[in-house]
């Protein structure tokens, strides 16, 4: 089981991303793999969010065209979708609390916690995701 970052969605989707070609590589990988690819809300809300903003990109996206990339991206046979329950929280708050997590931290805390409680593989270009005892994690 997989579940990618939020940045691996968005290197994916922008093609003059500097790891694009290894970002689009890790989704069909992950999806041709057989196992299950976890989709959730906290993700693709952020996915939305950056692609559309335009204090990040010159040319930002539009809504229709983050819409469609998840669209295309969770229509696949192998994503599962999948939201926080009790337990992603309760491991949520044991790895904020233990690690001293604050500011933009707190969001890397909760798909740590979502990775581990579904024991998936996280795919991010973010070593800083190491931090986190119990996470499997795969960089780009």
């Amino acid at each position: 089981m997989t579940l990618h970052d939020v940045n691996v969605l968005v290197y994916a989707f922008r093609s003059d991303s500097p790891y694009f070609q290894q970002a689009r590589a890790a989704l069909e990988s992950s999806r041709a793999s057989g196992e299950s690819v976890l989709f959730s809300p906290t993700v693709a809300a952020s996915f939305v969010r950056i692609v559309t903003n335009v204090r990040i990109f010159r040319e930002p996206a539009s809504a229709s065209e983050a819409w469609s990339f998840l669209d295309i991206y969770q229509d696949h046979p192998a994503v599962r979708f999948t939201d926080i329950d009790e337990m992603t929280y309760g491991i949520f708050r044991h790895l904020a609390l233990t690690g001293g997590e604050n500011g933009n931290a707190v969001p890397d805390a909760m798909l740590a916690a979502l990775a581990i409680r579904y024991d998936a593989v996280f795919v991010t270009a973010d070593t800083g995701f190491r931090r986190y005892p119990g996470l499997k994690l795969q960089l780009l």
